[in-house]
């Protein structure tokens, strides 16, 4: 895909097309007849179907329970009738087992996780406990359990939350709409997380400088908790990476191998907060989540607050469809989401976009040889060599390729989109980390 850019060490300047929906209030989305619900919409173990065909269920009903530690419970978003379990397509390509319920459209709901209204009392375990109960997992794309996340080992000492606003992404807005219009939400959820941490000292809220009506409402939210700090940080990809942003806001460097727990620090997704707050002071899973739609081909971009399972087609055909062929259909944005093949595919916990790229946008150029201009160097924000990474990939060098750090690689997409030889550097790189983990396992 073309798109102008500039560069700096660790991050690049694709042009960020937010202008689509930025201004756009999130809409309730349309609930179609047939919701999908995916076992694997997390890091971790696949979670266990724990209904059958013909059962009935309800809304906030669990209808997959965890399969192990690292891993989340899925909830039906709807009442209806499970008319079938198994395999649907996935953003990526392949399929994974789901759960396929028909809707009632009676919205009848299941009692609560817990009883509202009681956040403020809840001991630290039954927080922690809550947060796994609701199927939470990291909503900006990473997908990892959050109750994990969030009770790290006691010597960890945490001393510093960041709520990750930045939301780098090309096309998406929905974290910035979410902070914007579910300010008290958001904030209300990370008052629950702090009460997890006796050291803590300091909660930053970084979000970047294209974001000034989010900071105004932020700030006026966090007026009198002192601990709070909203930081605006200049708007560059990947600024919301991890590790970038706990060196931009802390000053500490999360080295190679290490977690940022292990820099007395935990970093939550605004729309992770959010949920946190709806399952601890509302006992409501995780059921919906807000996505932007977005792209040149949309004749209506907009905002979308999305009960999960609803399938693509549906969120594009309430945004009235596309105005022309679209090129690539990406669940995410053009830097790291994947591709769609089948519009089928539902709306998960980490979907925060269904971007649409036109066909010129989406043409891929036949890669040349290297120039050795090292720009895939200076754009990587962990520090990395992608090009020998790639290069040592494409001889079959998978040691080499693994000495060289390919398992740190945050897949954000820099050097592909940089590379004015056009290498698919990314591509040669998720075929290294495959070959490594695979030799691991093996």
């Amino acid at each position: 895909m073309e798109f102008s850019f500039m560069y700096k060490e660790g991050g690049a300047h694709p042009d960020e097309q937010k202008g689509f929906t930025d201004s756009k209030p999130i809409v309730e989305a349309s609930v179609p007849k047939i919701m999908v619900y995916p076992i694997a919409m997390h890091i971790g173990a696949p979670a266990d179907p724990i209904v059958e065909v013909g059962d009935q269920v309800k809304v906030g009903q669990m209808v997959a329970k965890e399969g192990g530690f690292v891993s989340a419970h899925v909830y039906s978003s709807v009442s209806g009738e499970v008319v079938a379990i198994e395999k649907r397509p996935q953003a990526g390509g392949g399929e994974v087992d789901s759960v396929i319920v028909k809707n009632d459209y009676a919205y009848t709901r299941a009692e609560p996780i817990v009883k509202p209204g009681h956040s403020s009392e809840m001991t630290n375990k039954k927080i922690i406990d809550t947060i796994r109960k609701a199927g939470i997992v990291g909503m900006g794309g990473a997908t990892f359990p959050a109750a994990v996340k969030l009770a790290p080992p006691e010597e960890a000492k945490i001393d510093t939350i960041i709520l990750n606003g930045a939301e780098c992404e090309p096309y998406s807005t929905s974290d910035h709409r979410v902070m914007f219009e579910y300010t008290d939400e958001v904030i209300k959820g990370i008052d629950i997380v702090s009460q997890l941490y006796p050291d803590l000292k300091n909660i930053y809220i970084g979000i970047e400088d294209n974001k000034k009506d989010v900071k105004k409402a932020l700030e006026k939210a966090t007026a009198d908790n002192k601990k709070v700090t909203v930081q605006t940080l200049k708007a560059m990809y990947p600024q919301g990476s991890e590790k970038n942003l706990i060196k931009s806001l802390t000053g500490r460097e999360v080295q190679p191998g290490e977690l940022p727990a292990d820099v007395h620090v935990i970093l939550l997704n605004v729309s992770s907060a959010r949920a946190v707050y709806h399952a601890c002071e509302l006992g409501e899973p995780l059921l919906e989540r807000v996505i932007s739609v977005s792209g040149t081909p949309i004749r209506n971009p907009q905002n979308l607050k999305v009960r999960i399972g609803t399938p693509i087609e549906s969120v594009i055909d309430d945004c009235e469809g596309f105005s022309e062929i679209p090129g690539k259909v990406l669940s995410g944005g053009p830097m790291m989401g994947r591709a769609v093949g089948d519009l089928s595919v539902p709306i998960s916990k980490g979907m925060t976009a269904v971007s649409v790229l036109t066909r010129q946008e989406a043409q891929i150029d036949e890669p040349e040889d290297c120039i050795m201009c090292a720009e895939c160097l200076h754009v990587c924000p962990v520090s990395l060599q992608p090009i020998l990474i790639s290069e040592a990939f494409e001889r079959g060098d998978i040691e080499k390729a693994e000495k060289l750090g390919a398992m740190d690689c945050i897949e954000c997409g820099n050097c592909s989109f940089i590379c004015p030889s056009k290498i698919p550097l990314l591509d040669n790189i998720h075929g290294a980390k495959a070959a490594i983990q695979a030799k691991q396992e093996g």
